[in-house]
């Protein structure tokens, strides 16, 4: 299978010398692989430099959607695979992105790819908390599109498509250590109640009341979450947490403003 187009794939990292590795390694057939070093303090810029193709710019971090903006124009080739360092992609999901890129004239601007979340070594395949659909293969002139948020900033754009192999696929694994995790929870709380707090959303009393326990039946339940056995209540239990701790931190705005 022939390319017609060629590829970059798009990384921002900062401090990420014990994973880098392993998602370079999925990585080596793009023709390109940008890097928005965050300013790391450890071996990651070392290591990333060891692999063919890389090209590495050192941008200061405020958020995943803000590097991705300013790095993404930067990029060599017209179509940019977005992956982060805690992402590997699939053998499957390589072979739709080069069949996607060996046509003639490509009809789309962008496609949604499928992202599964694994777990104290375990892939989920029935949670959505912590995997996802996102719009992961694109040209570079959509960075345009981006919708600026602290967290979960995101691409609009109207012509795409999905790849719909669901073998294809982002394998995401987040959860690495507890006490990481933790404040990783806390500073992505505090990030949402700075958006919501930016729009003039205030914290309610029914939002610590009904707002968590839904998250958790509907990642359990409804999504299936059950079907990960304790794995899948974990993570329900946290994607409920992770609510209540936001409309926490928004609250905390609020009376602190005041």
């Amino acid at each position: 299978m022939q390319r017609k187009h060629k590829i970059s794939a798009f990384i921002p990292v900062q401090n990420v010398e014990d994973i880098i590795e392993k998602t370079l390694d999925t990585i080596t057939w793009v023709d390109e692989i940008f890097i928005v070093d965050a300013f790391s303090t450890d071996k990651t810029v070392e290591i990333c430099k060891r692999y063919p193709n890389v090209k590495i710019v050192r941008h200061e971090y405020e958020n995943s959607g803000a590097q991705r903006y300013w790095g993404m124009p930067q990029v060599a080739n017209e179509w940019v695979f977005i992956i982060d360092s805690d992402e590997r992609c699939s053998p499957e999901l390589k072979t739709e992105i080069e069949k996607i890129l060996s046509q003639e004239k490509i009809e789309y601007d962008g496609f949604i790819v499928y992202v599964k979340t694994k777990f104290l070594g375990k892939l989920h395949n029935h949670e959505f908390n912590l995997g996802h659909y996102g719009m992961r293969l694109v040209r570079r002139e959509t960075y345009k599109t981006y919708e600026l948020l602290n967290v979960h900033s995101r691409l609009r754009i109207k012509n795409h498509s999905f790849i719909k192999n669901k073998k294809a696929y982002l394998e995401h694994e987040p959860i690495r250590d507890f006490k990481q995790h933790i404040y990783k929870m806390a500073r992505y709380a505090e990030w949402s109640a700075k958006d919501m707090y930016n729009k003039g959303k205030r914290a309610k009393w029914y939002h610590f009341v009904f707002r968590p326990p839904y998250k958790f039946f509907h990642h359990y339940i409804i999504l299936g979450g059950f079907l990960d056995g304790i794995g899948g209540l974990i993570l329900s239990g946290i994607a409920g947490i992770g609510v209540f701790l936001k409309y926490y931190a928004l609250f905390f705005m609020e009376k602190k403003d005041k």
